[in-house]
């Protein structure tokens, strides 16, 4: 299993002026994949606290690094900067890059009209660390970056959220599929009028028996009209070969066996919906 970690750069994440909806999707992204995202950190537009972030997450030695943001032409937009220091590499103008750039401004032009031109900030952007490879931006100026640190990939992706998912989806996904037979199943199943903590007791010997399926349970409740609804999904999810997705289903079978033998709040039969993803 591919072990990724995740590291958001910008001020405005850490004061909840914009919701952190690229680590949310890259999480699903890569799980649906069959990876496995062991940390997702956060962390304040600065240099010396990025330089620090991608120094910890390569001491750790994940396969990939992915960082979201501070790829732009602005004078805080440092996360090639910070990878650079973290890497010990020194930044280049890097030719790929650059073209890229330049072939972007000319689509611009062709495709909306709108004449930009080779600026020294969008040069900028082709500063890469050296041995770093761009990835092509479909969605906007800024390349993607690609650097092998020893067993480490770090990719550094831009923040806004149609080019983060752009390169990552055409670029990045190789990665993950090349040389990668697992994939995540998830399923739910929702209960009504069964409280949490009696099924507690019943899930126990079940998530024993099946230490591959993660087992998790969310408890909600509502009204409607004048009757007050108990309701618990259950989230069994496993990351394992397609072959094995057969263990889901027993897991499946097994819980809502025990779920039909209950009796719910009042006396009530439970109701039990199942999803799959």
């Amino acid at each position: 299993m591919i072990n990724v970690e995740i590291i958001c750069f910008g001020n405005e994440l850490l004061i909840g002026k914009t919701v952190n909806t690229n680590a949310n999707w890259l999480g699903k992204r890569i799980s649906t994949l069959g990876g496995h995202v062991s940390r997702i950190t956060t962390i304040a537009d600065n240099l010396k606290e990025m330089e620090q972030a991608i120094k910890e997450g390569l001491n750790r030695q994940p396969d990939i690094i992915i960082t979201s943001g501070g790829m732009g032409p602005t004078f805080d937009d440092v996360a090639l900067e910070a990878v650079a220091l973290a890497a010990d590499k020194k930044l280049e103008i890097n030719p790929d890059a650059l073209e890229l750039i330049k072939q972007r401004i000319l689509n611009v032009k062709k495709q909306r009209g709108i004449e930009l031109h080779l600026s020294e900030e969008r040069k900028r952007m082709a500063l890469l660390p050296k041995g770093g490879i761009p990835l092509q931006n479909r969605e906007g100026t800024a390349p993607g970056v690609l650097l092998q640190i020893e067993n480490t990939m770090i990719f550094a992706l831009p923040g806004v959220p149609r080019e983060m998912k752009s390169i990552f989806d055409f670029e990045m996904i190789k990665f993950f599929t090349s040389e990668n037979n697992q994939h995540l199943f998830d399923r739910s199943i929702i209960i009504n009028h069964i409280p949490e903590s009696e099924l507690a007791a019943s899930i126990s010997p079940i998530r024993e028996k099946y230490p591959s399926v993660y087992i998790k349970t969310h408890p909600r409740s509502y009204s409607t009209g004048d009757t007050r609804i108990i309701e618990v999904e259950i989230h069994l999810t496993t990351s394992c070969t397609q072959e094995e997705e057969k263990i889901l289903v027993e897991v499946e079978e097994e819980l809502i066996k025990i779920i039909k033998s209950m009796r719910g709040v009042k006396g009530k039969k439970p109701k039990i919906t199942i999803i799959t993803e």
